[in-house]
C-alpha cells in the first residue's frame, strides 16, 4: 500500500530540515488526509505536527503555512541552525 501524500510531504518538509531538529518519527497511523510525526527539537522538548489541507498544525493548535515557519516560531535553537546553514551556503558561492 503507497503512502498518502500528506505523509510523504510531512517526511519530505522534516526531511529536509532534519538539521534543526535532534529526530522526528512519522507515525503510521496517518489517513489519506492527513500525516502526523512525534518531533524533538533539538531544545530536547517533543511535540507533534500534523499535516493536513489546512498546513502544518502544532499539537493540534495553531496552523502555520510552511513546516519552517512553524520551527521558526518554535524554537530557537533551529532558527540559529538554520541562519548557520544558510551561511554556509552562501560562503561557498563566493
Amino acid at each position: 500500500m503507497s503512502q498518502s501524500f500528506y505523509y510523504t510531504e510531512l517526511s519530505k518538509a522534516l526531511s529536509e530540515q532534519a538539521f534543526g531538529l535532534a529526530r522526528f518519527d512519522l507515525c503510521r497511523g496517518s489517513s489519506p488526509h492527513e500525516a502526523t510525526a512525534s518531533v524533538t527539537l533539538l531544545e530536547g522538548r517533543t511535540i507533534r505536527i500534523t499535516l493536513t489541507a489546512r498546513g502544518y498544525q502544532l499539537d493540534g493548535d495553531q496552523i502555520f503555512e510552511s513546516i519552517e515557519s512553524l520551527l521558526q516560531a518554535i524554537s530557537a535553537a533551529y532558527e540559529g541552525k538554520r541562519r548557520e546553514a544558510l551561511f554556509a551556503r552562501l560562503r561557498s558561492l563566493s
